[in-house]
């Protein structure tokens, strides 16, 4: 706990020390934009230009290779440049910029984690009482293939609580040395360490503390659920698929690869890419990125930062990308995360328990914009996983509209945290093509049995009923099939429907009375 609490206070200190020039970006290393009809390639360039060969000597460039694998014309025409003499990254920047052919020249950004630890101790999972889990999991589990991209420092791809929902690539032979699917990465069964260019995405053995970070990233969006281990995750059954934008070898709170990691989520098709990182400029290369995201079809998520402040963070900033904010255990917003008219939707963000890496049974507790953006992720995920058509712009409105509206609890704040906090069974609801009326806050359950149930459906509430409720079935298209009412008061007994009149397969469950709603799955066999 002791080094902990260091850690905490030399957080921004062992960035320093790693980076000579400046702390924000990378040293030796910019990104060069080739224009889109130029013919000029970088990486095959062997002389004849006179101030790019000038310029190769100078500043000791030592390697000009494509930045991405992605094939399209804007993706492959961006270049990752290194070289030796760093003290002079501007005047190299400068002089790319003015060679004919060249689009842009730019650094390249350091990105920063977005967490800050708290403790290592025991906490109940509040976040997913807060946001109604439990409501959005009787419409939908998780499943159906569909991927979370962890754009981060690792993943503990061992994690008892991580491993079964970890990605695997079929078209890759394990550990045979060749690029099977040639997809441009070789053995990448189980995600890729786009930093160390290998296929071990999990953080070092020996990783220091901010090693965590995508491990616990990864357990708040998609850990196993309901197997009676560690914790229970917002996505169920999602596939988790590691990216490692963080060399083995640094204090593991920077990502120095973060593009190449986004590139390579894009190039194996994720459904979902979540990105708990940032920084507070925004850069031209994000701008391909961003695009080529968005002509995929790829839902992109990310955190918005913890600077308490109304700044610009990117990339959360960027228009397409969904910008999420924390809140804590009484809705208002953490007093760290970042607020303002980028915000799409805040999420609980404060002693979020999940998965630790330093051994496969390790939990532990983390605060930061980092926790809310992939409980947001872990969303997405579950309302795809009930219908993978949904568009990106139809996935962020079910998000937006079925937040709850926590102004009051942030009188400061109105305005500048999105739509409010995200309730994942409003927003499953609005997935499913069902009405949403004012859900009650009170600890109200009902259950169903059996489930499958064939001739009888048998109901149990735990409180009292209004005199007369009305009891709907609805087919997973939203047409009401059925409706019967209950004529009588009861709490804690049964109530038997018939259902025999209702052909076999899955329906909706709701009961109703006034404005209240309340849903539930099940199969008629």
């Amino acid at each position: 706990m002791k080094f902990l609490s260091l850690f905490i206070l030399l957080f921004f200190s062992w960035t320093i020390l790693a980076q000579t020039v400046d702390t924000n970006f990378v040293d030796g290393r910019i990104y060069v934009k080739v224009k889109d009809q130029d013919p000029m390639d970088l990486s095959s360039y062997s002389g004849g230009v006179p101030l790019l060969d000038q310029m190769m000597t100078d500043f000791g460039i030592s390697n000009m290779a494509h930045a991405f694998t992605t094939q399209t014309t804007a993706m492959q025409k961006v270049y990752r440049i290194e070289f030796s003499d760093i003290a002079s990254v501007d005047a190299l920047v400068s002089d790319f910029s003015s060679l004919s052919f060249v689009e842009y020249a730019e650094k390249a950004p350091l990105f920063y984690t977005t967490f800050t630890p708290n403790d290592y101790s025991s906490f109940n999972q509040y976040s997913l009482d807060v946001v109604n889990a439990e409501g959005a999991w009787d419409i939908e589990k998780g499943g159906a293939g569909i991927t979370v991209a962890i754009i981060d420092n690792g993943v503990l791809t061992t994690h008892e609580d991580l491993s079964a929902n970890i990605w695997e690539n079929t078209g890759e032979v394990p550990n045979n040395g060749f690029d099977d699917d040639f997809n441009g990465y070789t053995d990448d069964v189980n995600g890729y360490d786009v930093a160390d260019g290998d296929n071990d995405a999990n953080p070092p053995s020996n990783g220091q503390v901010p090693f965590v970070h995508g491990t616990h990233c990864a357990g708040i969006a998609a850990a196993r659920t309901n197997n009676g281990v560690g914790v229970a995750s917002i996505g169920y059954d999602l596939k988790i698929i590691p990216v490692k934008c963080t060399e083995d070898n640094t204090e593991g709170n920077t990502l120095s690869s973060a593009y190449a990691g986004v590139d390579y989520a894009l190039t194996v098709g994720a459904d979902i890419i979540s990105m708990s990182f940032g920084s507070s400029s925004g850069f031209l290369t994000w701008d391909i990125l961003v695009n080529q995201a968005q002509m995929q079809g790829t839902f992109l998520v990310a955190a918005a930062g913890n600077d308490n402040t109304t700044e610009e963070f990117f990339p959360a900033a960027y228009p397409y990308v969904f910008s999420v904010g924390a809140t804590d255990q009484n809705d208002k917003r953490a007093s760290f995360s970042n607020y303002g008219s980028t915000i799409d939707v805040m999420a609980p963000g404060v002693s979020i328990r999940s998965t630790f890496f330093q051994s496969n049974s390790e939990y532990g507790n983390l605060s930061g914009t980092s926790m809310a953006c992939p409980l947001v992720a872990g969303l997405a995920g579950l309302i795809l996983s009930y219908d993978s058509s949904i568009s990106v712009s139809d996935l962020k409105n079910f998000l937006r509209n079925g937040c709850d509206n926590i102004d009051a609890q942030n009188p400061n704040d109105v305005g500048q945290i999105g739509a409010g906090r995200i309730n994942a069974q409003k927003s499953m609801q609005l997935a499913a093509g069902l009405e949403i009326g004012d859900i009650d806050e009170e600890d109200f359950a009902i259950e169903l049995f059996p489930n499958p149930a064939q001739e009888k459906l048998r109901l149990r509430a735990n409180q009292d009923l209004p005199e007369v409720s009305n009891i709907s079935f609805i087919d997973l298209s939203g047409r009401q099939v059925k409706m019967t009412q209950l004529g009588i008061a009861f709490s804690g007994t049964t109530f038997t429907i018939d259902i025999t009149d209702l052909s076999p397969g899955a329906y909706f469950f709701e009961y109703s009375i006034g404005d209240f709603r309340d849903l539930r799955r099940f199969i008629k066999e």
